[in-house]
């Protein structure tokens, strides 16, 4: 006894009063008569008219005999009557015992018979001859009735002498011998229980409360009666809503209802956040840890509690409250103000007589036993049941006062845990919850054996498939019993939720050693096929095939009728519903079933009518083969020769960019007496010469080479597709990033041909034919936008316009193909594709892959546009003149540094000039020696370059920029200009700090730039981040080429708002999450998905594609160690570490190795005045420089990761660290140095398959995005436009699932395409823009698809 531990509740003895639950109303009535006390559709009474209604009725109950002591009966559908009623009889002092509209009546004379009850309310528009043959005794009274007006004069009769130790309800729950057990809780206890609950959880007046518990459930008092206790509003939900989880919470925000009381199982199914709840209280079953996650914070970020409360109606509806926190475990709390709570060891019924009362030893905290209960609200007992009464309640040896001397057992496991809170760990007994509702089997068995030809029964709730369901297993007698006959006997009997889903005849049961029943048996017993299927009907339909099979999924061995209710007929209920609707969405055919189609109809031929009208019909006439052009191998090569040609002078163009300033440095630095800090300057104004020289070169070289290309269609390896092809590959050099969202930008595109109008904004977009471009005036363009009015299709070359209207807004991440246009006004919110062909109407508002209508667009609530005066437009242009070309320059400052380190490094006993000049080597064996010299000395040196660029960038970022704050600003104003130069900042770092991304240093970085990121957060390249507008919580997983949170521009304003990615999400590879997003805890946003708004969003939720939807259940990927996922040892973190650290130096080592190389080779040449040789010799040597980069490559992949395979890998393990290495490299040497030059040519197919694709030389590629070449494999004259991806792996539950991905012949795959591992695209099959193939899709042959996630083309 010195080791038990009593949990008990704060000592509130003001709680404790002399009153009755009319007492609590009548004195909220009084306080405050005019305040709605319910409000029922477009009627609503206050507490007065509330008041004065009850009181007529409960004037009748009293001259009717009815008073303290007696028993009512209440029967009405939900309303304001049944309310109404309810309080009339707590007037009388009476107690009520009240049924569920759908209780059968012959389970209502049961339980009037044994409660003695004097009468039954119910409604006058409900038959009564149903009561009449189940023999109901008492007098039935009608609402109508009772609440009509008195008579003129009459004076209302009040109780009289109604002590709180009088019955205030009696409720009805199952018992084990087939009797229904009636508890009686008294006046004094349920008063307390409102009070003390209150105490915690703080229902208000002005709080609106929803009331959707059936009154006979007892958790029907915390909706109703703590409301009457405060003065708050109840809102009573129509019958049709108050089932459908997609309508209630939207109702439930209509109505801006505070507090809501549920089971967990109806709030795991809301589709929506609600919030103005400020309460939610939970009970009546045990709730998800995942629940808590998801509904812990508003969606708004205002205040909410959320509770989860637990108890018996044995012992007054709840005895103990938690309040919930996100992310720690769910328990049942402490025990509410005057109980308390005890774990004794499990007593077995065996061990003493019935009717005896079992000795309780008490349980110290972490041990597991039966959870007791005592207080003011334990029951004296059931109705006539001594016997289970002894059993049950029992004295008190722990008591500590008059108030709790008495103990319930309420058959739980339950244990204290390290807190000090209660767990509660299921049931102890054969007593289970289903749906909510609390079923003792005993009383199922007892009624099915009763059913003739049925002997030995059990009955269990088992799981199978995932569902949850009563199974019944009898012995047949001489005359087995059809289960139709026995399904239809139970419903007579017993509630639906209570009647077996399945029957199972058995020859014997299995029994123990001890002779009872092994239970344990039954449940791992194999069901038999199911049964009765001749008492279905047969489908005659499309949806009635799929219906009737989905049902017969949910509802094994069950008939499967058009006349059967979903609900009261087969037993379902709303997790049905839904997973109902979940197995009809998976035929496209029915895509669009919801919810609430089953709950408006509930009829199985209904619902089927419905899904009928709606289906698609799959019937139509198949498309004819589209027309495809297929090139000769000379055609295709002759082309290929003159992009060889080209393809030296266009290295040449890129790498003056960084070879000038080299080559100058060395040349000023050549002599002892050279002066060092004047060598870097005349190398800085090199620098930016040949920036601004690229830009003339690439638009001197566009007019010469394609001058002004027209819209048409022409051969692909064509004169005019290699003229496009050449102008494309300079143009793309040009490091227009430092002049994107600038005012320079809309200049440098008319120089290109395009026609641009005043006051736009242009983000960093691609333009693939600027001839062919027109942005009408104050039109907005953001970020990542690819304009592909030139694309390859069937074998042509199609250039078409793209006609942007004034004042359009274009969000981030968008797809224009040629021949689109854009009304004006029109808006396309990011994430959209638009495909040949599409017209975006004017004031238009659309979404999508293929985007689709959304709304109209109200420009009359757009602010009027701040007209800058001249002077102003002429600053800007030289902030961003200057600003663009001074912060690219000042990042290539920190190379200097690298260069001081490699002369130190660089001594005398290590030079190749004594070999050279001696004859041991000759100038090509000291070229590849000096190479490999200074590519060990440049490693260190390179990682100085990165730590200085870190420095230099966070130093401008803190010193120079104001930290931004959310809200809207002109695009002419300051507060634009600073947003305008850090994105310039993080433009002009990415060149260096590229191999940075997804390494355990990429979370540092953000941190720099000024964003909030969580522990062990995982960062790839996130575009158009506003570092002091983000958030990653704890554990986040940041994809590559993700838009996070970049910033809207409108009508000539900028908007900036918090980003926040809570703990645990995952954001998948070309997501687009825009500003002010908020994701919650433990979301996957799939791969090339935008995220839905905040409020359709829940924790723990996946969503995939543009528009969103949810997926209600994903792979999961398990089995895996933490250590190799979200924990690793330091051992781990150090290994991968220093791999990351190899794979971020390595790129710039060989850039700089090859600078010097190169440098000192044409040196001797510049020194001699051969100007024209430095120049040949620096176009070689760059394009033998991009061979090497790309070999190294190679070699790295195949000597450390070799040949990819189907594998899936955790993380934190030196595979993945090695792939990903591959992969960084690949994208920061190979595709810029070579790779890049090669889009669009037949060589790329070639250099592809030598890191492992396998892919035919006749197919067109125009992208590079390919990481697991081995797992690529592409077909004949297939064409794959710009940006398109075979995406070979993705990061699962933080483990690297890889696989293969197969492209047939003739395919062609639009522009930003993504097609997932595992998946297959048939012969002949196009893709539209922004298509994603799903993982594990096949695609038929010569079918056409477009959207994310993949659908069939639409015209």
């Amino acid at each position: 006894m010195s080791e038990t531990v009593v949990l008990r509740g704060p000592e509130r003895p003001d709680l404790l009063r002399h009153e009755v639950l009319a007492d609590v109303f009548e004195a909220t009535a009084y306080a405050h008569p005019e305040q709605v006390a319910l409000i029922a559709g477009t009627r609503q009474l206050s507490y007065a008219e509330l008041d004065a209604d009850a009181s007529r009725a409960a004037h009748r109950l009293i001259e009717a005999g009815i008073g303290p002591g007696d028993m009512v009966g209440l029967w009405l559908p939900r309303g304001i009557a049944l309310l109404s009623l309810q309080l009339a009889i707590a007037k009388t002092g009476a107690a009520w015992l009240p049924f569920d509209s759908e209780t059968p009546p012959e389970r209502i004379a049961t339980c009037l018979e044994d409660a003695g009850a004097k009468a039954l309310l119910m409604a006058a528009a409900t038959p009564q001859q149903g009561l009449r043959d189940a023999q109901v005794q008492c007098p039935l009274l009608t609402d109508i009735g009772l609440l009509a007006e008195l008579p003129a004069g009459t004076a209302a009769r009040r109780r009289s002498n109604a002590q709180p130790s009088d019955p205030a309800y009696v409720i009805y729950t199952s018992g084990s011998t087939g009797k229904p057990k009636g508890i009686a809780i008294n006046q004094g206890s349920i008063c307390h229980f409102l009070r003390s609950e209150n105490a915690r959880l703080g229902v208000r007046l002005g709080d609106k409360v929803y009331q959707g518990f059936s009154v006979a459930f007892d958790m029907s008092f915390e909706e109703i009666w703590i409301s009457y206790l405060v003065g708050a509003t109840l809102w009573i939900a129509p019958r049709e809503i108050a089932g459908d989880p997609e309508a209630l919470p939207q109702a439930l925000l209509d109505q801006q209802v505070t507090v809501l009381h549920a089971v967990p199982t109806l709030l795991a199914l809301f589709a929506q956040d609600v919030p103005s709840l400020r309460i939610i209280n939970l009970g009546g079953e045990m709730c998800p840890e995942a629940l808590v996650d998801r509904w812990a914070r508003s969606s708004t970020g205002a205040p909410r509690q959320l509770f989860n409360t637990y108890g018996p109606t044995e012992a007054t509806v709840s005895a103990s409250l938690a309040e919930l926190q996100g992310g720690e475990p769910v328990t049942i709390g402490t025990p509410l103000p005057n109980y308390s709570m005890v774990v004794v060891q499990v007593i077995e019924a065996e061990r003493f007589p019935a009717g005896t009362a079992p000795t309780l030893v008490g349980l110290p905290a972490g041990e597991v036993g039966e959870l007791c209960i005592t207080g003011p609200g334990v029951a004296a007992g059931y109705l006539g049941r001594p016997e289970l009464t002894a059993e049950k309640f029992l004295d008190n040896p722990w008591p500590a006062g008059p108030h709790d001397t008495r103990l319930y057992r309420t058959g739980d496991l339950a244990r204290i845990d390290e807190k000090g809170q209660m767990q509660c760990l299921g049931r102890a007994d054969d007593q289970v919850k289903i749906r909510g509702f609390r079923v003792e089997l005993g009383e199922i068995e007892a009624v099915l054996a009763q059913q003739p030809g049925v002997g030995t029964t059990a009955v269990l709730l088992r799981k199978d498939d995932g569902i949850d369901q009563l199974v019944a297993f009898y012995v047949p007698l001489d005359a087995p019993p059809s289960h139709a006959a026995l399904r239809s006997a139970l419903a007579e009997r017993l509630p639906p939720y209570m009647v077996p889903a399945r029957f199972e005849a058995q020859a014997l049961m299995p029994r123990l050693t001890s002779g009872k029943i092994d239970r344990k048996a039954l449940r791992a017993a194999e069901l038999s096929a199911a049964v009765d299927s001749g008492d279905s009907d047969t489908a005659e339909t499309p949806a009635e095939e799929l219906l009737f099979a989905a049902l017969a999924k949910i509802f094994p061995g069950q008939p499967i009728r058009r006349s059967l209710d979903f609900f009261s007929d087969l037993g379902g209920h709303s997790l049905f519903a839904a997973r109902l609707t979940s197995m009809l969405r998976a035929d496209p055919r029915f895509a669009q079933a919801t919810v609430s189609t089953i709950y408006q109809q509930r009829r199985v031929g209904a619902i089927a009518e419905v899904l009928q009208a709606g289906m698609v019909a799959d019937d139509a006439p198949a498309a004819a083969p589209r027309a495809f052009r297929e090139h000769s191998a000379l055609r295709r090569w002759r082309c290929g020769a003159a992009q060889a040609l080209a393809i030296p002078f266009l290295v040449l163009v890129k790498m003056a960019q960084w070879l000038a300033p080299f080559f100058t440095y060395h040349f000023f630095t050549g002599d002892e007496n050279d002066s060092v800090p004047l060598a870097i300057a005349i190398s800085v104004l090199a620098f930016a010469l040949a920036t601004v020289l690229e830009f003339a070169v690439a638009w001197a070289g566009k007019w010469l080479i394609a001058g002004r290309l027209k819209a048409g269609r022409y051969p692909l390896w064509g004169l005019t597709y290699f003229r496009w092809w050449l102008v494309d590959r300079l143009v793309e050099a040009v490091p227009v990033g430092m002049i994107t969202g600038s005012s320079l930008f809309p200049l440098w595109l008319r120089a290109l041909g395009a026609k641009v109008g005043t006051d736009v904004v242009l983000g960093s977009m691609t333009v693939r034919a600027p001839d062919l471009l027109r942005i009408g005036a104050g039109a907005s363009v953001g970020n990542v936008v690819s304009l592909e009015n030139a694309r390859v299709e069937g074998g042509w070359l199609l250039l078409g316009p793209v006609d942007i209207g004034a004042e359009a807004c274009i969000g981030s991440y968008v797809v224009l193909e040629g021949n689109t246009r854009l009304g004006d006004w029109a808006h396309l919110e990011g994430q959209s594709s638009l495909s040949d062909g599409q017209v975006q109407p004017a004031r238009s508002v659309w979404a999508g892959s293929p985007a689709q209508a959304v709304s109209e667009f109200d420009s009359s609530c757009m602010p009027e546009r701040v007209r800058p005066s001249a002077a102003w437009r002429v600053w800007e242009m030289l902030v961003y003149a200057v600003g663009g070309l001074s912060i690219a320059t000042l990042f290539f400052m920190p190379v200097f540094p690298a260069f001081l380190l490699i002369d130190w490094l660089d001594v005398d006993s290590i030079s190749v000039r004594p070999l050279l000049e001696d004859g041991t080597v000759d100038a090509l064996g000291a070229f590849i020696l000096r190479f490999f010299k200074f590519f060990v000395l440049a490693l260190p040196a390179s990682l100085v370059l990165v730590v200085c660029t870190m420095l230099v960038a966070a130093l401008i970022r803190y010193l120079f920029l104001p930290r931004l704050q959310p809200g809207t600003w002109s695009v002419h104003s300051g507060r634009y200009l600073g947003k305008w130069l850090t994105n310039q900042i993080q433009e002009g770092s990415l060149a260096t700090l590229h191999g940075i991304y997804a390494t355990v240093f990429s979370a540092s970085w953000y941190r720099m730039l000024g964003a909030k990121v969580g522990k062990r957060t995982e960062l790839s390249t996130a575009l158009g981040v506003v570092p002091d507008m983000l958030t990653l919580g704890d554990e986040c997983f940041v994809a590559d080429a993700v838009m996070l949170g970049d910033e809207r521009i409108d009508g000539g304003y900028m908007t900036v708002q918090p980003t926040v990615v809570s703990r645990r999400s995952f954001i998948g590879n070309g997501a687009y999450v825009p500003d002010g997003s908020t994701i919650p805890e433990g979301v996957l946003i799939g791969v090339m998905s935008a995220v839905p708004r905040n409020a359709d969003m829940q924790a723990g939720q996946t969503w995939i594609g543009s528009p969103a939807i949810n997926l209600p259940a994903r792979e999961v990927v398990q089995g895996y160690p933490d250590h190799l996922t979200f924990a690793p040892s330091r051992r781990r973190v150090l290994g991968r570490g220093l791999v990351e650290a190899f794979r971020i130096g390595a790129p710039h080592a060989l850039v700089i190795a090859a600078g010097y190389a190169i440098v000192l080779d044409a040196m001797p040449l510049a020194a001699a005045g051969r100007w024209g040789a430095v120049v040949l010799d620096l176009a070689v040597a760059g394009m033998v420089f991009g061979l090497v980069a790309f070999w190294a490559v190679a070699l790295f992949k195949w000597l450390l990761v070799g040949r990819y395979r189907k594998k899936a890998i955790p993380m934190w393990t030196p595979f993945v660290w090695l792939s990903e290495a591959t992969t960084s490299m690949y994208e920061g040497i190979a595709v810029p140095n070579f790779l890049r030059y090669l889009r669009g040519t037949p060589w790329l197919n070639l250099a592809m398959n030598l890191l492992g694709s396998k892919i035919a030389s006749s197919a067109y590629l125009d992208t590079t995005d390919i990481t697991e070449h081995d797992c690529v494999t592409i077909g004949d004259h297939s064409e794959l436009n710009a940006l398109s991806c075979p995406q070979t792996h993705l990061f699962e539950d933080r483990v690297m699932k890889v696989d293969d991905v197969v492209i047939g012949a003739r395919v062609t795959v639009g522009a930003r395409c993504t097609v997932l591992y595992s998946a297959e695209v048939g012969d002949g099959v196009q893709l539209g823009p922004m298509t994603l193939v799903m993982k594990g899709e096949r695609l038929p042959a010569g079918t056409r698809w477009q959207g994310a996630p993949a659908s069939p083309w639409r015209a």
